[in-house]
């Protein structure tokens, strides 16, 4: 019999439409590059989810170690009984609906994730909170790479101790912020807007989420450990 190997870090895509040979458009499962690139580098081996029926989703998460939730498009409002703002950006019920599914599975499992940007906003909405739909001056994308502003985390989380520190400079390629938070989970991080940076869950220890973007600051060790601990999380 074939045993996988460990280690095995599933990266949640999403599908859009790529045109090639003949200028014809076919749907492709994606995600970008830096996820790959983060997980490879803290040593994992990394695998793309795709989109799936709810239905299949365990048998697809009984397939890896590990989960990476991915950035992207903003949640769908309707997800969390809100009318949509002007200042919302397109969306994708079908992504919505299975990133809140793998959401709330991966808490049920309590197995080890990282959910980044878009991430922590479905994690959130996944357990009963809400979003707040704009917000000004944090979509800084020619900054991906470096430091933006700084988050202050609380000294006794988890955050703290993967990444060895309490302020750390992050990067900012949102529009959205966490707004009402959901029962369960437990904000360890904060900006100086006052806005919610870091989430961890009383329920599931071994997921956290963060509203940066950490894959794109692979190249500092505090950022990397956030990938790394996906690794050496032990087996659930």
């Amino acid at each position: 019999m074939t045993t996988r190997a460990g280690n095995v870090v599933g990266i949640v895509a999403h599908i859009d439409p790529v045109t090639g040979d003949e200028n014809v458009a076919m749907d492709h499962y994606m995600a970008t590059v830096g996820y790959v690139k983060a997980v490879h580098k803290a040593g994992g081996t990394p695998v793309l989810l795709p989109v799936v029926d709810t239905d299949d989703l365990d048998a697809l998460l009984d397939a890896v170690d590990a989960v990476v939730i991915t950035g992207g498009r903003d949640v769908d409002p309707t997800s969390y009984g809100k009318a949509t703002d002007p200042c919302c950006g397109p969306v994708d019920p079908r992504r919505d609906a299975s990133d809140l599914a793998i959401a709330r599975a991966v808490v049920r499992r309590n197995l080890p994730t990282l959910a980044v940007c878009r991430g922590i906003q479905v994690m959130n909405v996944a357990l009963g909170g809400t979003l707040a739909q704009h917000v000004e001056d944090h979509m800084q994308l020619g900054r991906y790479n470096q430091d933006v502003h700084t988050v202050t985390i609380e000294p006794t989380a988890r955050l703290a101790r993967i990444v060895g520190t309490t302020s750390l400079g992050v990067n900012t390629l949102h529009h959205q912020v966490l707004d009402q938070l959901a029962p369960g989970v437990v904000p360890v991080a904060h900006n100086e807007d006052g806005h919610v940076e870091a989430l961890e869950f009383t329920d599931a220890p071994n997921v956290l989420a963060v509203q940066w973007h950490p894959e794109l600051l692979r190249h500092r060790p505090d950022h990397l450990a956030l990938f790394g601990q996906l690794v050496t999380a032990p087996a659930v």
